[in-house]
């Protein structure tokens, strides 16, 4: 994870005031997944009666649960900056939450527009060294709240599976096979990062190839200045992973709040069914099939999964949701779990580098 730092000169331009054109062009595989997503919700659009239908589906909608909807995003988005927060305000007490709320949705922005989400977290640290906070300490705080988010989506999903695999396994295809190759490949990826992240050797020479690949590729310059300062900042990193896991308070809050944040977003198929006034489908079916396909979902390499995004969606939630209903209903999650996201994230992006932009001028 120490790429985090690596990373941050050839990520920093993304944030720094280059226009419009300069955004499109840095971000361009980004905004082709947003329109491979828009296509995906126009076929299944077209296929569903068009955007007659959408709108008849739609327009009938309880506010009541709207409202429910929204409330669960800001929520979500809220507790994620919270985790930061609490590992962040270790060592830096001035540290204010809006600053780790900011830097959770700048982050957050940049995962749905760069393949496996990878560009969140350099960016994350970027922004954070830009807020006075060490760059080895940035990336352990990163480090560990990623952690902690994968491995709470994998016990998330199991426990969910406790009650209700035998309903998914008999509803949907290759159920099973799905299901453990996801679990699998989480469980070993977030082991790996903990090997390395405690390793400093390996640490150490995973980061040097780094800055040897990206001199070659010209993304760095001053190779050896770099490569001397890492040393530093790699020291720093793994003293404050370690002091983190030896923070046992912090990680449980840590954990407790990831759980509480991934049960926000999860709530929201539900709040959607709620919304087209229906009733009768059991609210831990529906929390589950959107826990397990976040599951399933986290190692799709198109930015934002679009298109498997929504083919996901179907998959799971035509069990519950009508013919009529069901296109409606992924119009509406697919707005408020990725183009919300996309557009929040984006005015806040924007606002806080022309702000740091006029301060540093």
């Amino acid at each position: 994870m120490n790429r985090y730092y690596l990373l941050m000169k050839g990520t920093a331009n993304l944030m720094d005031n280059s226009g419009f054109t300069g955004f499109v062009k840095k971000n361009w595989f980004g905004l082709i997944s947003i329109g491979i997503s828009l296509t995906a919700l126009a076929v299944y659009l077209m296929g569903a009666g068009g955007v007659k239908a959408l709108f008849s589906g739609v327009s009938g909608i309880n506010k009541r649960w709207l409202t429910v909807m929204i409330v669960c995003m800001l929520l979500f988005w809220f507790t994620d900056g919270l985790v930061l927060h609490v590992f962040v305000r270790m060592k830096y007490k001035s540290h204010t939450l809006a600053k780790s709320i900011k830097t959770t949705m700048i982050g957050l922005l940049y995962n749905n527009l760069t393949p496996f989400g990878s560009g969140g977290q350099p960016i994350q640290v970027y922004d954070m060294t830009r807020d006075s906070v060490g760059a080895g300490d940035a990336a352990s705080y990163i480090t560990v709240k990623t952690l902690l988010y994968q491995m709470c989506l994998t016990v998330y999903a199991i426990a969910v599976l406790a009650f209700t695999y035998g309903f998914f396994k008999d509803h949907i295809p290759q159920f099973a096979h799905l299901l453990w190759v996801a679990a699998g490949i989480n469980t070993l990826l977030s082991a790996a990062v903990c090997a390395i992240a405690l390793n400093k050797a390996a640490s150490k020479k995973i980061a040097d190839a780094a800055v040897k690949l990206l001199s070659k590729i010209r993304v760095l310059k001053n190779r050896d200045k770099i490569a001397g300062s890492l040393t530093k900042h790699i020291a720093l990193f793994n003293e404050s992973f370690i002091l983190i896991f030896q923070k046992k308070n912090r990680l449980i809050l840590g954990s407790a709040l990831t759980v509480l944040q991934q049960t926000f977003y999860y709530c929201l198929p539900y709040c959607i069914y709620r919304s087209f006034n229906m009733t009768g489908d059991s609210f831990a079916l529906i929390l589950g099939s959107q826990a397990i396909l976040s599951l399933l979902m986290a190692f799709v390499p198109i930015p934002g999964g679009s298109g498997a995004a929504e083919s996901g969606f179907y998959v799971f939630f035509t069990l519950f949701f009508p013919d009529g209903v069901i296109m409606p209903a992924m119009f509406i999650w697919r707005f408020l779990t990725y183009y919300s996201t996309i557009i929040v994230g984006g005015a806040v992006s924007f606002y806080d580098s022309h702000k740091k932009g006029q301060r540093e001028n």
